[in-house]
């Protein structure tokens, strides 16, 4: 993940295309391909759905804390 921030980063920092070029390089010559496949997924505009609904995650956070939902909710 810290190695696609820098990416993104340095995407963002110039407008110069061989610079953007050279960046992508750095980014798929050393990135594992696992990493490389979602990269690329997401700068060509790929997004994922929620994996996990409001309520599903304040059930599971509420009862991770030992605490009621409606006191995480107001928190």
């Amino acid at each position: 993940m810290k190695r696609f921030r820098r990416l993104f980063l340095d995407l963002d920092a110039t407008n110069r295309t061989s610079e953007k070029q050279a960046a992508l390089e750095r980014y798929f010559r050393d990135a594992p391909p696992a990493d490389a496949a979602w990269a690329l997924f997401f700068l060509r505009g790929g997004w994922v759905g929620r994996a996990i609904t409001w309520p599903q995650l304040r059930d599971w956070g509420a009862s991770e804390a030992d605490v009621p939902g409606w006191l995480l909710e107001e928190c």
